[in-house]
């Protein structure tokens, strides 16, 4: 090769190399995706948001590879290079958070279970019974500020209602001496729990039906012979 050859192959290579490093230089192409200037800063903040990972194609007839995967371009090499870098983040941020947000419905939806006030904690005249004045109390005094509030039962008559819930802000008046005020509202709901003497009038009855003969104190005081009796 010539002197006048070398001299043009190296400066065609260093053309070559000052373009690549300049940049912008570099993207002067159309870009189909985006309206913005290649190599411009909203260019490159737009690419940023391309998901990482390899890109799904369809090869006659059949998607490779066949769990679904994006299908756009594919990251600029400075993005993947970031994504592997920091990976899982910030994808295990939504994540975690998808999971707080959850246990934080469960939460919430606890404490209204535990902060009703159901049917069974009434008596005839929509008064508070003994256990309903208890059950308001725990509530004044051990729920926390931010689930702090009564629920009551919806029955099928406003009315009833009404009354309830003015009965529980007069004991909430009473109890607290004017100075609590705490919302209360309706809420449709199912009680999952018994009353303790529903409890017992079924422990009650199971011991009833229990089929004889019955060991009792008196038949094994019968049945041990005082001398190996102890005390």
């Amino acid at each position: 090769m010539s002197m006048i050859g070398r001299f043009s192959s190296t400066l065609l290579l260093a053309s070559s190399l000052v373009g690549c490093a300049t940049g912008p230089v570099s993207f002067q192409r159309d870009d189909c995706i985006t309206e913005s200037k290649p190599g411009s800063c909203e260019w490159w903040s737009e690419r940023a948001l391309a998901p990482p990972g390899s890109r799904q194609k369809c090869y006659k007839g059949k998607n490779w590879p066949v769990r679904p995967r994006p299908t756009g371009e594919r990251q600029q090499f400075t993005h993947s290079y970031h994504s592997a870098h920091y990976w899982p983040l910030p994808y295990v941020c939504q994540d975690r958070q998808y999971v707080r947000d959850i246990i934080g419905i469960q939460e919430s939806n606890g404490w209204q279970q535990q902060t009703t006030i159901y049917h069974r904690h009434f008596d005839e005249n929509h008064m508070l019974t003994k256990p309903g004045e208890l059950h308001l109390i725990d509530i004044l005094e051990v729920t926390p500020d931010a689930h702090r509030a009564v629920y009551v039962q919806a029955s099928a008559n406003p009315e009833i209602d009404n009354i309830r819930i003015a009965n529980i802000h007069q004991a909430i008046a009473e109890l607290s001496g004017g100075t609590d005020s705490i919302s209360v509202t309706t809420r449709r709901g199912r009680d999952y729990s018994r009353p303790a003497s529903e409890v017992k009038i079924i422990n009650d009855l199971y011991d009833s039906s229990i089929p004889t003969p019955r060991l009792g104190l008196a038949a094994v005081a019968v049945a041990v012979p005082p001398e190996q009796r102890r005390l």
